[in-house]
Order: C-alpha cells, then sequence, then structure tokens
C-alpha cells in the first residue's frame, strides 16, 4: 500500500470499558481496507473515537477529554458511541465534545459499527430521533449543570441561510433531505453547514445545533 493510500485511511481510536471488547472490535476494524485502528497512547490525533460503554460514568468523560481539544478545529476527532441511553444531561455533555452518531449497544454489531464509521467519515450525523428530542428539550428548558464548557458567552448572529438549515438539522433531516426541502444543491447544504462551524468555532452539526438553542435562535 502506498504512502498516499495510508494517508486516506480512517484513524480510529476504540475506547471500551474492559479489554476484551476493545481488543474485539479492533480485530474487526482492523481487516477493514479503509481504517487504520490506533492504540489510545497513539501520538496522531484521530479521525474517529469510537466509545462503546455501558453507562457514561465519570471516567468515560476524563477519558474523551483528553483527545476533546477546548476549542476545536476541523481535524478536532469526531465521536461515535455505543452505550446503553443516556441521559438529556450527559447527552449535552458528549455533543459538548464531539459527539455526531449514537447507537444503542444492545442492538449494535460490528457491521453496524463498520458503516457508521463510513457514514460519519462522509460527514453524516445519526442520533435517534427522541434521543435528538430529549437533548432540544434539555437544552430549551436549560437544565444542564452549570459547569458543562460553553462555546461563546456571547450573542452570535447566523444568516438566514444558516438558520434554514439549522431548523432542518434540530428536526432531524439529513443533508439529502435538507437540500431538497429548501431547494439547495448537497453540496451548497454542507458549505453552508461547514461554515457556520468554523466560524462560530463548533465540532460538527449536532454541536450546531445545541448552541444555536443556548443562544435563543432556534
Amino acid at each position: 500500500m502506498s504512502v498516499s493510500e495510508t494517508s486516506r485511511l480512517m484513524r480510529v481510536v476504540v475506547l471500551a470499558e474492559d479489554r476484551l471488547t476493545a481488543q474485539g472490535v479492533e480485530a474487526h476494524l482492523a481487516i477493514d481496507a479503509r481504517v487504520r485502528v490506533l492504540g489510545p497512547g497513539a501520538e496522531e490525533t484521530p479521525d474517529v473515537l469510537l466509545l462503546i460503554t455501558s453507562e457514561l460514568a465519570e471516567n468515560a468523560f476524563a477519558v474523551l477529554q483528553r483527545f476533546c481539544p477546548d476549542n476545536p478545529d476541523d481535524d478536532a476527532p469526531r465521536l461515535i458511541l455505543v452505550a446503553d441511553k443516556p441521559t438529556a444531561e450527559q447527552l449535552v455533555r458528549v455533543v459538548d465534545l464531539g459527539l455526531v452518531a449514537y447507537m444503542s449497544r444492545d442492538e449494535t454489531t460490528l457491521a453496524d459499527i463498520s458503516d457508521m464509521l463510513c457514514a460519519v467519515t462522509r460527514g453524516a450525523a445519526s442520533l435517534p430521533q427522541p434521543m435528538l428530542e430529549s437533548l432540544l428539550e434539555q437544552i430549551r428548558t436549560r437544565r444542564w449543570k452549570e459547569d458543562t464548557p460553553e462555546v461563546n458567552d456571547e450573542p452570535s448572529s447566523f444568516t438566514d441561510r444558516e438558520l434554514a438549515v439549522l431548523h432542518q438539522l434540530a428536526a432531524g433531516f439529513s443533508t439529502t433531505e435538507i437540500a431538497s426541502a429548501l431547494h439547495y444543491s448537497e453540496r451548497t447544504v454542507k458549505y453552508i453547514i461547514h461554515e457556520m462551524i468554523v466560524r462560530h468555532g463548533l465540532r460538527n452539526r449536532v454541536h450546531a445545533v445545541a448552541f444555536a438553542l443556548r443562544q435563543g435562535i432556534l
């Protein structure tokens, strides 16, 4: 395999509460030609963090914090969470740490994990609708911990196009569905989301919706 081919591989770090689970998932991913599995202590920044846990305890947040910069940029890892259903409060916290997708541990297979990794690498985000609604309600009613990190306390402006896209994202629609609803191309929708995320220093589209709600914009 050439250096150029290697550089295009998806770099993944598997974090699990037990080593047996971690080794099993790593072995599965290692045979995928699109993936390069990094050890938790690797110096390289992963593209994706895959956290597999039954419960989002404080030690899980401490581990995630090691990989998640306070000021995220385009190179910040995206987080896929495989767990029993987290509380709305925990969900707010993991959104701040880069969450882009959630999968129920009881219902997830190794093949599902591979599919989700590929989808996330293409820019997709996946939260079940009930969980998204729970997250949005939690933010709307301001029932999160006082020490939950904020991106910016200053009021921030969004363009009309960004607001239109944000409303669609908050409803759980995909890029394709948003493009169809707003009569934009998918490329335009992706550009709007990217520019919005970069300008406000956000981690991903889920974080963008949470941020807009915290600002009272949605």
